[in-house]
């Protein structure tokens, strides 16, 4: 079975470098181009798959612009992480705010939470517990996810490689593939 994962295009959000999660924000031009592009990728590939998305719009209107024909399905289970106090700020905007928390974060981001922020370990749980999900219906899939999402997705699936190290950029797709619980890299961020 070969799962599809792709980042949504970017926004004006990932362009000023804010920190968001559930902030629900639009693709921006630059966003919009990436999902043509990932598009013109996916045609090559002739993918008959149902995509799913978070509820988030980003996602939603990047997986509508590769998959124009293609089922897809919305799950809140693959929203972001939701940043609380911290959504729509700066890391220097969250240092001057927050200085003592952001300390604790740096520190320990997978353990400290911020002031109304989800736990990254309910994060972690709601994700994969999507994921698995997912992978019981035994077919190809496509996720249009998150970043943070994305990257618990593979470390789950590739437990030696390092959290923060894992690259997916915008505008590029990773396809691995699943067998009894074993996965294997077909193609990285291309």
């Amino acid at each position: 079975m070969k799962i599809y994962l792709i980042r949504h295009g970017e926004t004006e959000y990932n362009r000023r470098h804010l920190f968001y999660g559930k902030t629900d924000v639009s693709l921006n031009q630059t966003g919009i181009e990436q999902a043509y592009l990932l598009a013109e990728k996916f045609e090559r590939l002739n993918i008959d798959a149902i995509v799913y998305t978070s509820s988030l719009q980003r996602t939603i209107e990047t997986a509508k612009r590769i998959f124009p024909n293609q089922t897809t399905i919305s799950l809140e289970a693959l929203d972001e992480k939701d940043f609380g106090a911290w959504e729509g700020m700066t890391a220097d905007q969250i240092n001057s705010d927050f200085p003592v928390e952001w300390e604790q974060w740096l520190l320990s981001p997978f353990e400290y939470t911020p002031k109304n922020a989800e736990r990254f370990s309910d994060f972690q749980y709601r994700i994969l517990d999507c994921f698995e999900k997912l992978l019981q219906k035994k077919e190809d899939f496509v996720i249009v996810g998150h970043l943070g999402g994305l990257r618990t997705i593979l470390k789950k699936c590739f437990p030696e490689l390092d959290f923060w190290g894992i690259v997916l950029e915008q505008g590029n797709y990773t396809i691995i593939e699943a067998e009894n619980s074993l996965f294997k890299i077909i193609e990285w961020n291309t």
